[in-house]
């Protein structure tokens, strides 16, 4: 691939974690406030549709009926054939066919339809376009559903209890990235060269073009869409999962899942990378999660994972077209 072309699965040759502490914690905050007004002076910032929000919000209600979230769906058709459609996809993987918004409700659970309704209105206000000069935003959701998936794996095999909601943290972990392509075109095609050229992470090359990184304006993003908090912090830290506040055990869930999808994306490195994952913070965070991530044959889990890719490819045809 052209060393200036944007290859998403290998946005960041060497785990964040190789860096020196200091560089990666935070920028300067009026340097941030400057890219913020920048980046809504170029043009409006998408907002999430307004029946993510109220699912969302009806999702998180304990006392909410299944009608009245089946109610606001329906108000969007095309919405609905997609969530139907990735419902009934190698996705999930369903045993019987999804004929209704009544009975995905009751099969998926009342969590899963939320994480899939944002998911799909993210993607449809950021659609995956096939082969930009440098940035391939269908490469970018791939990767991303691949981060999404892993962590959905991740999360079960360490038994931690996040309800899914590591999907849709792992699926928006970079979407800061897609903010800089739309709105900062120049200067992040600059990183982006500067990244590939130079051999820096995303986040180092972003800093020096930039001034800010793609997780700070990630979880900028995420807040102006009143997405979860614990969704806000992981895209904030995935880089630097010991640094969350107060959700670590996702941030570092999103974190691994980072870095195993760049071990399925890259095979020759697989060794390589595999030394670097198990010195990553995040394994530390979650071993005291759950002890039993140290015995994990980190080469061996990867290949296991290479038919979650797979799904991951699934979900982003099935819920994009």
């Amino acid at each position: 691939m052209p060393s200036h072309r944007f290859d998403t699965h290998s946005s960041d040759p060497e785990p964040a974690a190789s860096l020196p502490a200091d560089v990666l914690i935070s920028s300067d905050p009026q340097r941030l406030e400057e890219v913020k007004r920048q980046i809504l002076a170029v043009g409006d910032l998408p907002t999430l549709p307004t029946i993510a929000l109220q699912v969302s919000r009806l999702a998180s209600n304990p006392f909410s009926g299944m009608s009245e979230i089946v109610r606001i769906i329906r108000n969007d058709p095309p919405l609905t054939t997609k969530i139907l459609r990735v419902a009934n996809s190698a996705f999930y993987g369903m045993p019987r066919r999804i004929e209704s918004l009544n009975m995905a409700l009751v099969v998926l659970g009342m969590r899963e339809l939320n994480n899939l309704v944002t998911c799909i209105t993210v993607l449809r206000t950021f659609p995956p376009a096939a082969g930009g000069h440098a940035f391939d935003r269908r490469q970018f959701w791939e990767h991303s559903a691949g981060c999404g998936e892993i962590a959905r794996v991740i999360a079960t095999r360490l038994h931690l209890r996040l309800h899914g909601i590591e999907f849709t943290a792992g699926l928006l972990h970079d979407v800061g990235k897609i903010v800089f392509e739309q709105h900062l075109h120049a200067p992040f095609v600059a990183a982006v060269s500067l990244m590939n050229g130079e051999g820096l992470t995303s986040v180092e090359a972003e800093r020096r073009t930039l001034g800010v990184d793609h997780a700070e304006i990630g979880s900028w993003l995420a807040e102006q869409w009143s997405l979860p908090p614990s969704i806000v912090e992981a895209i904030r830290y995935h880089h630097q999962p010991a640094l969350a506040p107060e959700h670590s055990a996702l941030t570092a869930v999103v974190r691994l899942a980072d870095l195993f999808t760049m071990l399925l994306l890259q095979p020759a490195r697989r060794v390589t990378l595999s030394e670097k994952l198990v010195c990553d913070p995040a394994w530390d965070i979650l071993s005291r999660q759950n002890p039993d991530i140290i015995s994990l044959d980190v080469v061996r889990f990867a290949e296991e994972l290479e038919e979650n890719m797979e799904r991951a490819r699934e979900f982003i045809r099935s819920a994009a077209e």
